[in-house]
C-alpha cells in the first residue's frame, strides 16, 4: 500500500456526521459504504430507502462511476452508430462501469483547506450542515492515515488496493476520461478529501495489461467497518454551526 502524506495536502480531514456516529468515529469505527450506494447503480433503490441523506441525494451522485464523458454532438464509435433521431435529443453520453468501481469502500471527508496568502483557513459552504450536526476534525491526519491502514491490515492482509486523494471537479463541458475522485463541478462546494478502498480475492487473478498477475476486486457492495482503536488524541469535535462560522478550538492551528 502506498502511504500519501497528508501534511502535504492544503487540507486537515474533517468527517461531518450526526453526533452518535461522531462519537463512534472517535470510539475507532470507521464505517465505509461500497461506491454502489452512492452512484447511478442504486439510484432507484437510494430513492426508496428509508436512509433521508441518501434519499433526497446529499450524500449520492449519479456521476459517481463514470469513466468517460462523450460530447454527444461529437460522439464516438459506439454512440454514432445510434439511430438519428435518438442522438438529435441526447444532451450528455457517458461510460459508467460495471467491473470496479461500484465494489468499491469508500470514506468521504471534508478537506478544511487553509489559504496560505490570506492566513486563514478558507471558510465551509454552510451546505455542509445537510450531512450532519457535527464535524470531527483529524488534526494529526498522517497518524489517522497510519492507523487506517494498519486496521486494513488487520482485517483483510495484503488483500487490499488503497488510494487517498481530494475529489477533483470538471466543468459541464469536460469530455475525456475520468475516475473514482472525480465529480461534477456542482459538487465543488463539498471539498471532498476520500479514501477509496478495494478489497481483493487471493484465490482469483488475472494478467494484466502489462503480462502481471493481478488478484481480482472481490464484487460484494457490502460495506465495511474498520477498527482503528479510539481517535480522540488526534481529533476534536465540535458543532457544525461552530465548524462552518471558523470557531475553531485551539487546537486547530494553521501549517506552519
Amino acid at each position: 500500500m502506498e502511504m500519501i502524506a497528508l501534511d502535504k495536502l492544503p487540507c486537515l480531514p474533517v468527517k461531518i456526521t450526526d453526533k452518535q456516529w461522531a462519537e463512534k468515529l472517535q470510539d475507532g469505527s470507521v464505517f465505509m459504504r461500497s461506491l454502489y450506494e452512492y452512484g447511478s447503480w442504486s439510484a432507484v433503490t437510494r430513492s426508496q430507502c428509508g436512509d433521508e441523506k441518501m434519499k433526497s441525494g446529499v450524500q449520492g451522485d449519479t456521476g459517481e462511476g463514470i469513466v468517460r464523458r462523450i460530447d454527444p454532438r461529437v460522439g464516438d464509435d459506439f454512440f454514432n452508430r445510434l439511430p438519428d433521431d435518438l442522438r438529435s435529443v441526447m444532451k450528455s453520453a457517458f461510460y459508467i462501469d460495471q467491473e470496479r468501481y461500484q465494489f468499491y469502500k469508500v470514506y468521504c471527508m471534508y478537506g478544511l483547506t487553509y489559504i496560505p496568502s490570506e492566513k486563514k483557513f478558507e471558510k465551509p459552504d454552510q451546505r455542509l450542515s445537510e450531512f450532519g450536526n457535527t464535524a470531527v476534525i483529524i488534526y494529526n491526519p498522517n497518524e489517522f492515515l497510519r492507523r487506517i491502514l494498519l486496521g486494513l491490515e488487520r482485517q483483510f492482509g495484503d488483500n487490499v488496493n488503497f488510494r487517498l486523494d481530494e475529489v477533483h471537479y470538471y466543468p459541464p463541458d469536460y469530455y475525456g476520461e475520468l475516475d473514482e475522485f472525480c465529480k461534477e463541478e456542482s459538487y465543488s462546494w463539498q471539498n471532498e478529501l476520500r479514501i477509496r478502498v478495494a478489497l481483493l480475492d487471493p484465490t482469483s487473478v488475472k494478467i494484466d495489461k502489462e503480462g502481471r498477475e493481478r488478484k481480482r476486486i472481490i464484487q460484494n457492495t457490502d460495506p465495511i467497518t474498520l477498527n482503528i482503536g479510539d481517535i480522540r488524541d488526534i481529533t476534536t469535535q465540535i458543532p457544525i454551526g461552530d465548524f462552518i462560522d471558523l470557531h475553531l478550538p485551539d487546537i486547530i492551528q494553521p501549517p506552519v
